[in-house]
């Protein structure tokens, strides 16, 4: 029998998905890849804007028709919320949303057995009480970089954001669990551990005296031949000078990158949004993390065209990204969400000046991150080559770089020296020493 997954949106989903694929391997499966035809079909969706919702649907209908006799599961963010639309998709069998995975294997195998294809939904609500659903990986089906997920849920409500209520409250992962995963993926060979939630940073606020950085400074110490850490993202609230303090002690395992949501550039917009700082609390943490990792890379996510967003508001935006100077910034498109508090807010942007916006965005964009990558011409950086095709090796680096470079002998999961030789954005080229 074979399994295939599908992953829409964030790395907790990759994370998710794999997870649910390694039972089904462990009973004796077999893993093709999600094009390929299979029996048994795992899709896990997103919700985090409008546009997600129409791609996890578009996504369901695409493996229906791949797999036309295959049973179809679908989980996740979409489902949880729309639970009763995502039943009703022809083809679909079994629709969970962020909870009750452990549960795939048994209802699946059920069907198999009992050729009951009655349709099974299982979205249920949450709760104070919710906890942690432990979802073991063993092994991923590529060798480079291995997702741990240690945290689920969202308390911030922001106001543009669904997220809180398809992932419910903060629920720690048991550190013992995250570290033990960490040692098994190590073992396997695994260079690069990213540490992701959804929303990271609370890691350990359900807990008694424990954080993140307590949970950071245990896996260096407790885990042998461990590579490099990335934190997949931060929000800037939870950047404190005790997490500070045991990345810059244990830099020569942390990846010089932090991923930090800004949303709004503006204090008006930030307000509207329900984000938890202003723009000078921004700055601020930045210039403090900045002293520390000079040459870090701060990556971040910016909203485009919010509603209510002034022209000022804009160009206030506009001044404070220049100021601050970000390796590279993810920019969308604001998309009103239903059953979100900023649905209903006035002053809706229109599409035509949204794009103008996004576009100026991207143009800074393009200006800032290739200024930080001029910043590395002729230094010699560490790269995890990720794949390499006749002769032209690709991968990244600590402070996250995409590099290219020539070598016959680089392989997936190598960690090579490279001379930057060229600045480029989204790619830069380099040179390997002494090949």
């Amino acid at each position: 029998m074979r399994i295939n997954y599908t992953a829409l949106g964030c790395k907790v989903n990759l994370y998710e998905a794999v997870a649910i694929a390694n039972e089904f391997v462990k009973k004796g499966f077999e893993l093709v890849d999600e094009n390929a035809e299979s029996d048994v079909c795992i899709i896990n969706t997103c919700t985090v804007t409008a546009t997600s919702d129409s791609k996890s649907r578009k996504a369901i209908r695409q493996v229906v028709k791949r797999n036309p006799n295959a049973i179809i599961v679908v989980m996740g963010c979409y489902s949880q919320l729309n639970g009763e639309e995502a039943i009703s998709i022809p083809g679909v069998d079994i629709v969970l949303g962020t909870q009750n995975r452990h549960m795939i294997y048994d209802l699946v195998t059920e069907k198999l057995l009992t050729n009951c294809l009655d349709r099974s939904m299982l979205v249920s609500p949450f709760s104070k009480e919710t906890k942690f659903e432990e979802l073991k990986l063993d092994f991923y089906d590529h060798k480079t970089r291995g997702f741990v997920k240690i945290q689920d849920g969202c308390e911030n409500f922001c106001s543009y954001c669904a997220i809180p209520f398809a992932r419910g409250p903060i629920r720690s992962r048991d550190k013992d669990n995250v570290i033990s995963e960490i040692q098994s993926l190590t073992n396997q060979g695994m260079k690069e551990i990213v540490l992701t939630g959804i929303n990271t940073g609370t890691y350990g606020k359900d807990l008694s005296s424990y954080r993140l950085s307590d949970l950071i400074e245990e896996i260096v110490n407790q885990v042998p031949n461990l590579g490099r850490i990335r934190i997949s993202s931060i929000e800037v609230t939870e950047i404190d000078y005790k997490l500070l303090d045991v990345l810059k002690r244990n830099s020569s395992h942390i990846c010089n990158h932090l991923h930090i949501p800004m949303q709004g550039g503006a204090d008006s917009t930030l307000k509207r949004m329900n984000r938890k700082y202003n723009v000078v609390y921004f700055k601020e943490a930045i210039r403090k993390i900045r002293n520390i990792f000079p040459t870090i890379n701060i990556t971040t996510d910016c909203l485009a065209g919010f509603s209510g967003e002034t022209e000022d508001d804009f160009l206030e935006a506009i001044k404070f990204i220049e100021e601050v100077k970000f390796g590279e910034m993810h920019i969308f498109p604001y998309s009103p969400r239903p059953n979100t508090v900023a649905f209903d807010l006035p002053n809706r942007i229109n599409g035509v000046e949204k794009k103008r916006r996004v576009d100026k965005l991207l143009a800074i964009n393009k200006i800032n991150a290739l200024k930080y990558r001029e910043m590395f011409l002729g230094k010699t950086l560490e790269v995890l080559v990720e794949n390499n095709e006749n002769g032209i090796a690709f991968g990244h680096t600590s402070n996250y770089l995409e590099v290219e470079f020539e070598s016959q002998s680089a392989k997936a999961n190598d960690i090579i020296k490279v001379v930057i030789t060229e600045a480029g954005y989204p790619i830069s080229k380099g040179c390997v020493i002494n090949e």
